[in-house]
C-alpha cells in the first residue's frame, strides 16, 4: 500500500515514489534554469508551515518594474505522512493551512496555475539551484511537567534543525545566500549552522566563505498574513559585512521597504536576541494582567473598562493588555526559553532570567483559572458535566492549534471529572487532542452540554445574544466568558433566565450576583 499524507482537513495525499521525487525535481530544474537563462533567480524555501509556505507565496508575488516575476520559487518539505501534505497542496495551487486571508489564497494561486513560477518539491536536489535558500523551520522545546506549574531542565533538541543545514550545506552553490528566519537560541547562527555549513561544504571542495545571514519572520497568521510579511517592518544581520548586503538587497525585492523600513543589526547574535526579546516582553505584559484580574474580580471591577481607561496614554500605556484565557502558539510560549538555554547551555554566561520565566509559568496558569470560575459557576464541582468549550486555536480567525491554551484547559476539565466538547469554527481535526469530541457547529454543543466557556474571541462568537446561546432544548445552567466575547446587556439577560454568568476579568458581574 502507498503510503498517504493526511493533511489537517482530512484530504489524503499520496507520498510519492523516489523516482516520482526525482521526476519532480526535473520539472523543478527545467522552470529554475529558464529563469536562470532570463537572469533572474531561484530561491528555495525550507519548510512549508504557517510560515514557509505564506513566504514562498509572497516571494513568488515579488515583480520588477515591468511587471515580470523575479524569481523562481521552490518551496521544501519532507516526504513523510506528516509533512508531504504540504508540498501537495501548493502543487495542487491552494494554501496548504487555513487562513482568513484571501490574498494568500490568491497568490498561491496564481504562482502556482498562472504564472508558474511557485512550486513545491520533497527532494534535497531543490538546493543546488538555489540562489537565495530561505529556512523556516520549526525549532522543539521542552520544558515542563505534566503541570503547568512543574519545571524541568529546558531542552533545545536542534538535531532536526542541525541535520536540515547540512542537508543544505551538502547541496548548495557556492555563492548561495542562506538566510535562517527561524527563532533560534542566541548564537546559534554563529555556533551551528555556520560551522555545519563551513564543514559541508570544503567535504564538497569549496573553501569560498558561505553567505549566512539572520532575518527573524514576524508572520502573523490571520486576515493580514501577507502583509505582516511585505508590508511590515524587519529587522536582519549577516554572519560577516557580505552577508548582511545581500541578504538586505534579497529582502528590498518584496518588502514595501520605503513605508516598512529594514533595520540592520550589527551580528546574527543580536538578531537572534531581538526575537526572543520582542516575544518575551509581550509574554510578560500578558502575564502582569493576571494577577490585576484576580484583584479586579474579588473587588467588583470591570478591568476591561479599567485597561480601556489607562490605553489613552498613548506611547506608554497604549499596550497594555487586556484580561484573558491563556497563551499559546509557537513563539510566545518557548521563545523566552530559548533565550534562558542560549545563556545557560550555548553561551553558558551565568545569566537568569528570573522575571522572564516567571511569566511563562503564570500564563500556563491562566487557563486554571477559567477552570475555577467554571467549577464556582458549576455550584463547586464540574465532575459528570459535558462543558461546551467554544475555540480551539491559539489565535482569534486561524486554525492553529499549536500550545493553545484550551489544551491545558480541556486537560483539567478531564482530571475535574468533566466531558469536555470543544467546538471551533476553524478546526475540524484536532492532532494535539484527537481523543475530545467535536461539535458539528456551536448552536449543536450548547444544545447537548450543562456549562459552555468561551475560549477564543472568534468572530463567530462575537456578540452572541442570550437566545444565540439559549438554543431550543437547551440545558444550560452557565456560561463563563473568557475572552471578552459576552456584552454587558446579554449577560444581564442570561442572569434573567437563570443562567450562571462569569467573566475573566468581569468583577462588576460578580458584584452584581450573576
Amino acid at each position: 500500500m502507498t503510503p498517504a499524507s493526511i493533511a489537517p482537513d482530512g484530504s489524503v495525499h499520496s507520498i510519492p515514489s523516489a523516482d516520482a521525487i526525482q521526476l519532480d525535481l526535473e520539472a523543478c530544474r527545467a522552470i529554475s534554469g529558464e529563469y536562470r537563462a532570463g537572469g533572474r533567480k531561484t530561491v528555495v524555501v525550507q519548510g512549508l508551515g504557517f510560515v514557509g509556505a505564506a513566504v514562498a507565496a509572497v516571494i513568488a508575488g515579488a515583480r520588477d518594474e515591468a511587471g515580470r516575476p523575479l524569481y523562481c520559487v521552490i518551496g521544501t518539505d519532507l516526504a513523510t505522512p506528516g509533512s508531504y501534505w504540504k508540498v501537495a497542496k501548493i502543487n495542487a495551487g491552494c494554501v496548504p493551512i487555513q487562513s482568513p486571508d484571501p490574498s494568500l489564497d490568491a497568490l498561491i494561486a496564481e504562482g502556482v496555475r498562472e504564472v508558474g513560477n511557485l512550486r513545491a518539491t520533497a527532494s534535497e536536489g531543490a538546493y543546488e539551484l538555489a540562489d537565495v535558500i530561505v529556512v523556516d523551520l520549526p525549532l522543539d522545546v521542552t520544558a515542563w511537567g505534566e503541570a503547568p506549574e512543574a519545571q524541568t531542565e529546558i531542552e533545545i533538541r536542534l538535531g532536526a534543525f542541525e541535520q536540515a543545514i547540512r542537508t543544505i550545506g551538502s547541496r548548495m552553490r557556492p555563492d548561495a545566500l542562506v538566510i535562517v528566519e527561524t527563532t533560534v537560541p542566541i548564537g546559534v547562527c554563529e555556533k551551528v549552522a555556520l560551522p555545519i555549513l563551513t564543514r559541508c561544504r570544503r567535504e564538497r571542495g569549496i573553501e569560498e566563505p558561505v553567505l549566512l545571514a539572520h532575518a527573524y519572520e514576524r508572520v502573523m497568521p490571520g486576515p493580514r498574513y501577507v502583509d505582516s510579511i511585505r508590508s511590515f517592518w524587519r529587522s536582519y544581520s549577516g554572519i560577516d559585512a557580505r552577508s548582511a548586503a545581500a541578504a538586505g538587497e534579497f529582502l528590498r525585492t518584496f518588502i514595501d521597504t520605503k513605508q516598512w523600513p529594514l533595520w540592520e543589526l550589527a551580528d546574527t547574535s543580536s538578531t537572534e536576541m531581538a526575537k526572543l526579546l520582542e516575544n518575551s516582553y509581550r509574554a510578560v505584559n500578558i502575564a502582569l494582567m493576571q494577577e490585576w484580574t484576580l484583584l479586579a474580580e474579588r473587588t467588583g471591577v470591570n478591568l476591561f473598562e479599567v485597561v480601556e481607561s489607562v490605553r489613552v496614554r498613548k506611547g506608554t500605556h497604549d499596550n497594555l493588555r487586556y484580561p484573558g484565557f491563556g497563551v499559546g502558539g509557537y513563539c510566545l510560549t518557548k521563545d523566552s526559553l530559548l533565550a534562558q538555554w542560549s545563556a545557560s547551555v550555548l553561551l553558558d554566561n551565568g545569566v537568569e532570567l528570573g522575571m522572564t520565566l516567571e511569566a511563562l509559568r503564570i500564563n500556563r496558569k491562566m487557563p486554571l483559572h477559567t477552570l475555577d470560575l467554571a467549577a464556582e459557576a458549576a455550584g463547586g464541582s464540574l465532575a459528570g458535566k459535558r462543558i461546551l468549550v467554544a475555540g480551539i486555536s491559539y489565535l482569534p480567525e486561524v486554525a492553529d492549534t499549536r500550545n493553545t491554551p484550551t489544551e491545558i484547559f480541556v486537560d483539567a476539565l478531564l482530571e475535574a471529572g468533566a466531558h469536555p466538547v470543544a467546538f471551533d469554527p476553524y478546526v475540524r481535526f484536532w492532532p494535539e487532542r484527537p481523543q475530545i469530541e467535536l461539535a458539528e457547529s456551536l448552536a449543536e454543543g450548547l444544545a447537548n452540554c450543562d456549562g459552555a466557556v468561551l475560549a477564543v474571541p472568534h468572530a463567530a462568537f462575537r456578540n452572541l445574544t442570550a437566545e444565540a446561546l439559549l438554543p431550543a432544548g437547551s440545558r444550560l445552567s452557565f456560561v463563563v466568558d473568557a475572552q471578552n466575547v459576552v456584552g454587558d446587556e446579554t449577560a444581564a439577560s442570561l442572569h434573567r433566565r437563570g443562567i450562571r454568568v462569569a467573566g475573566v476579568g468581569k468583577g462588576h458581574w460578580r458584584k452584581l450576583g450573576y
